[in-house]
């Protein structure tokens, strides 16, 4: 039996076709042969570098706080020496805390309540 030309061409352009199938299949299932390690899992919460992080928004937070109580005791100082005992004793207490809003608005209503005694 002998093979026409166009049979050999069939039959070659078959073997090509089954060849690169092959290859396609093959290297999409062995990978690309790397040995790359993988990437581990992470389980937990790593407190290094969160407890640094944290410590510097509070230490940065308090900064500010200190600032804004600057800026309140510039905006008020002429009330702030003003003020008899009692008044002082407010204010030191209000400084004290956490509040600053609070002593803003204190700051503030001494301030308006003087203004209106002075003739």
């Amino acid at each position: 039996m002998t093979l026409t030309r166009n049979q050999l061409t069939l039959l070659g352009v078959l073997a090509l076709i089954i060849a690169m199938v092959m290859f396609v299949g093959g290297s999409g299932f062995s990978g690309c042969g790397c040995t790359h390690d993988p990437r581990p899992i992470v389980l937990g919460i790593d407190a290094g570098p969160g407890e640094a992080e944290i410590n510097a928004r509070l230490d940065g937070a308090l900064q500010v706080g200190e600032a804004r109580a600057a800026q309140i005791d510039l905006k008020f100082r002429d009330d702030v020496a003003a003020f008899d005992e009692r008044q002082a004793e407010e204010y030191r207490a209000l400084r004290g805390g956490d509040d600053l809003e609070a002593t803003a608005r204190y700051l503030s209503a001494w301030s308006t309540e003087r203004r209106r005694a002075i003739p």
